[in-house]
């Protein structure tokens, strides 16, 4: 039977069906932002050209998303769906230049069975962030090399230095990009456009750049420290081993889906296979695998740790390799059972997400009740004092859900730490006091004893406990809360 469609629109209700599902999806069975998220949150509530742990773009964008949304939860994740969405449309938009375009669809599709493109997008993080602008760094890395234009090398420069400026894991994309222009296509180097995209590249990159100098290089520390782990042989093999492995179960519902192209009474296989040429070839292998393998050689060399999630941008064009590799041979039914296939992956990850959030037994971020925290804080601070409330120090995940969902939107303390809350100014804080908190599940927080010497005005403390959402049977979350008093307010009493 012979396969008659346009895999264009195929494409386009695709992404918007996968935007619109896994927008409304976390939105409807959340009642708290994912983790990261929330810490987005809290840096885009004082711009700056960095942050503690990443550089500024993510903080920047997801303080968009809240202003877009009113402080609601939903254009959070719908952003986290939008950079998912761009990385769809960036791997159709080059797969289709290299084979047939109901490959590139094929291509798009394959990637709905990984979690990194489902599940694992709802929190809008650094990683999510980079589906979108590596992809869209390889796009018109492609097309600067084909058409040689100012025009294309400006746009991957700048993408090149958003994702940088998102995570400075992105050198793991862009050393291959460079060793593949030293290697095959050293002519760009004589190319004034290939200068004009270096120069914004750089430009892009220099506020953040004066903000480390300005700031002990904080966040390149934190990226050190994220990846130290004991010096010993065995942290050589084991990483790069495990990170192998993390990658290959990620990618294996795909291989499920792709195995349904297979089925039927044609050969499995083209023969003689439509020729892709090897610039193309060496181009994939160079951008799709080289960041892999260029994370397992430095972890390899260095013993440094490597973590599972950092992988989430780099399975992007696996699908696109593997198509290439093995193109299959698409008939009509092979076609429709494979959408048959992917409409039950599909669906089962939306309910399984669904089914693990309502039906968890154990503390979830999902199910943290923040909104029901800062309801309750806010309303008390209101009664004991005539001023919104401007500041609420504290750790990270506690604080953070307090000042999101709180009506009068503080700023955050921290954990007390000026270092890691440089928009803190703490005679500005006494002055229109704050609400301190103590999360009794979470380590390394700054002592009672050691604020109350900080703050000596701060009054009595009280514990208050807090059921979480959906299962009442959880042992109840448990908060220590102080008041700082406003320094003028006349209505201060002790607690």
């Amino acid at each position: 039977m012979k396969l008659t469609i346009t895999p264009y629109r195929w494409l386009y209700l695709f992404i918007f069906i996968h935007i619109m599902v896994w927008t409304l999806v976390p939105f409807c069975v959340r009642f708290s932002l994912p983790m990261d998220a929330l810490e987005g949150t809290i840096w885009g509530r004082s711009l700056a050209w960095g942050y503690d742990k990443n550089p500024f773009l993510n903080g920047w964008l997801t303080e968009i998303a809240v202003w877009l949304g009113g402080h609601s939860d939903w254009v959070i994740y719908l952003f986290s769906q939008l950079s998912v969405g761009i990385c769809f449309f960036c791997v159709w938009q080059l797969g289709k230049r290299i084979v047939p375009p109901l490959y590139a669809l094929l291509a798009v599709l394959l990637l709905e069975g990984v979690q990194y493109y489902n599940i694992h997008s709802i929190d809008f993080n650094d990683n999510t962030l980079e589906l979108g602008l590596w992809s869209l760094t390889i796009l018109y890395f492609y097309l600067a090399l084909r058409i040689g234009k100012t025009r294309q090398w400006l746009f991957t420069g700048i993408f090149a230095s958003l994702s940088m400026m998102t995570k400075y894991y992105s050198i793991v994309l862009l050393l291959p990009m460079l060793v593949f222009l030293i290697i095959h296509q050293r002519k760009s180097f004589l190319q004034k456009s290939f200068y004009w995209g270096l120069g914004i590249f750089i430009l892009m990159m220099i506020p953040h750049i004066i903000w480390l100098f300005c700031h002990d290089f904080i966040t390149l520390n934190y990226a050190v420290n994220r990846v130290a782990a004991d010096a010993t042989w065995w942290n050589h093999i084991r990483f790069p081993l495990g990170f192998t492995y993390q990658q290959f179960v990620a990618f294996a519902p795909a291989l499920v889906l792709f195995s349904a192209l297979l089925i039927g009474n044609r050969p499995c296989f083209i023969r003689p296979k439509p020729l892709v040429n090897s610039f193309d070839k060496l181009f994939l292998l160079y951008v799709g695998l080289g960041p892999f393998f260029l994370t397992l050689l430095l972890s390899f060399i260095t013993g440094m740790r490597l973590r599972a999630g950092w992988g989430q941008p780099l399975l992007s064009l696996w699908s696109l390799l593997l198509l290439i590799w093995l193109m299959p041979t698409i008939t009509a039914p092979r076609f429709y059972r494979f959408i048959l296939v992917y409409v039950v992956v599909f669906s089962l990850a939306v309910f399984g997400y669904c089914n693990a959030l309502i039906k968890a037994e154990l503390p979830s971020s999902a199910n943290f009740p923040g909104k029901n925290i800062a309801s309750d804080l806010t309303t008390s601070w209101h009664e004991k004092f005539h001023a919104p409330l401007a500041f609420v120090a504290g750790p990270r995940w506690l604080a953070g859900n307090i000042a999101f969902y709180s009506k009068d939107k503080p700023k955050v303390f921290i954990d007390w730490n000026k270092k890691v809350s440089p928009w803190i100014d703490e005679a500005a804080l006494k002055n229109k006091g704050a609400i301190f908190v103590w999360d009794l599940t979470e380590d390394g927080q700054t002592s009672r004893k050691e604020v109350v010497k900080r703050f000596p005005q701060l009054l009595q403390s009280e514990n208050l406990h807090f059921a979480w959402m959906r299962n009442k049977n959880m042992k109840p979350f448990k908060v220590i809360v102080a008041f700082l008093p406003p320094e003028n307010d006349s209505s201060v009493h002790a607690s």
